[in-house]
């Protein structure tokens, strides 16, 4: 099966949305999938932007240090993780 003209390269996605999840990572306090949706283009699967976010973690970018009510409307305002850049071991 080939894939549709619209459907978007799944790595290639994957590895924009880390390289967006650390710089927002180094330039703010915290980092939810809320900031990652808006700051990337649409996913064409609602997993993805989880997946970048645990590979980040998985890295050592960040860590999750709490939950807030979700902003984006399909969310429902249901709990998402709060992430900071990883403080570095000492």
């Amino acid at each position: 099966m080939r894939p549709l003209a619209l459907e978007q390269d799944k790595d290639q996605w994957h590895e924009d949305a880390v390289a967006t999840i650390i710089g927002l990572a180094n330039t703010q306090q915290y980092v939810s999938a809320d900031d990652l949706r808006r700051e990337m283009r649409e996913p064409d699967h609602p997993s993805w932007p989880g997946r970048a976010i645990v590979a980040a973690r998985n890295a050592g970018h960040i860590e999750r240090v709490g939950y807030m009510p979700s902003q984006a409307k399909a969310r429902r305002h249901g709990a998402t993780a709060l992430w900071t850049k990883k403080k570095e071991s000492q």
